[in-house]
């Protein structure tokens, strides 16, 4: 899911440029758009993770959202001049899909995690995320740039099944370990 990250800062523009008509300041404005999206809707939508099961139905919704944005992007190289307004109806779709998964993430970094290992989760969610932009922007331009409407295809199944498999892997994980139980302080006697 952290893949998608990579889209709307490298490859987005480099398709704006390479596969459509519409003029280079259309990537202005789709980065504008986002950034404005992302200071009105942020407290909004964090509100929608307030426990590990919450924050798996948030990713789910944020790879079904992020897919469909996916899914809009390829149509602007056949809009013409017209693309520029569906690369900002996509660029809305996916802020809404980027802030229920950051969302998400945080909330479930932080839920599934027992106190006394919460440094660890946080190191592995990390490096998840540090591993998906260091390998994102050559596999994205490869199969978003070259790939064309395939590419897209394909990156938009791979975010729905991400989403729809995280509520089972939460359950899971919620029901394969007893709830964290924090020992109980030492007796101090004087």
């Amino acid at each position: 899911m952290a893949l998608h990250s990579v889209v709307l800062t490298l490859v987005l523009p480099l398709w704006i440029a390479a596969q459509t008509s519409a003029p280079q300041a259309v990537v202005s404005a789709v980065l504008v758009t986002n950034a404005i999206l992302t200071v009105l809707l942020t407290v909004r939508i964090s509100a929608q993770a307030e426990n590990a099961l919450t924050a798996a139905r948030a990713m789910r919704r944020a790879g079904l959202v992020l897919a469909v944005a996916m899914l809009l992007y390829p149509v602007s190289a056949w809009l013409g001049t017209g693309g520029s307004v569906a690369l900002l109806l996509a660029t809305v779709v996916y802020t809404v899909g980027d802030l229920f998964h950051a969302t998400a993430a945080a909330g479930l970094a932080y839920e599934l995690a027992r106190p006394d290992a919460l440094g660890q989760y946080q190191g592995v969610n990390g490096l998840v995320n540090g591993l998906a932009q260091a390998v994102g922007p050559a596999v994205l331009t490869l199969l978003l740039i070259h790939g064309r409407a395939a590419g897209w295809i394909a990156l938009a199944v791979v975010l729905v099944a991400a989403g729809l498999a995280t509520p089972v892997l939460t359950r899971h994980a919620l029901g394969s370990h007893p709830p964290y139980q924090t020992p109980a302080a030492p007796v101090v006697s004087r």
